[in-house]
């Protein structure tokens, strides 16, 4: 007989038994892999307790969030403008284009009368 069969032959309570044992056993190998590779993981992104000077002084030149949301959307905004900028230039284009090209057909017209 396999191992599984001998399990499958078990009564129930005995099976759930070897189930629950089974599960937690998988369970904790899981957990301590996860742990061990997570505090290894913070070992190697973990910053030296004492910064030097040159790290301080580029910490103070970052901005902050504020700063950056504030500079962020200006520069949208921008954008944003420049678009439709471009947009109405273009529209203009077409509307003297579409001009010239009705009286061009109306002198035609005019001429040919």
């Amino acid at each position: 007989m396999s191992f599984i069969e001998k399990i499958q032959n078990q009564p129930r309570r005995k099976r759930l038994i070897i189930l629950w044992v089974s599960t937690s056993a998988v369970m904790l190998i899981i957990a301590a892999i996860w742990l061990f590779s997570f505090s290894r993981t913070l070992e190697k992104i973990n910053v030296p307790k004492e910064a030097t000077n040159s790290e301080k002084n580029q910490e103070s030149n970052l901005p902050s969030l504020f700063e950056s949301l504030k500079r962020d959307f200006s520069d949208l905004k921008d954008m944003f403008r420049a678009g439709v900028k471009d947009i109405d230039t273009k529209v203009q284009d077409a509307q003297n284009l579409q001009n010239t090209n009705n009286l061009q057909t109306n002198g035609e017209e005019g001429q040919g009368q």
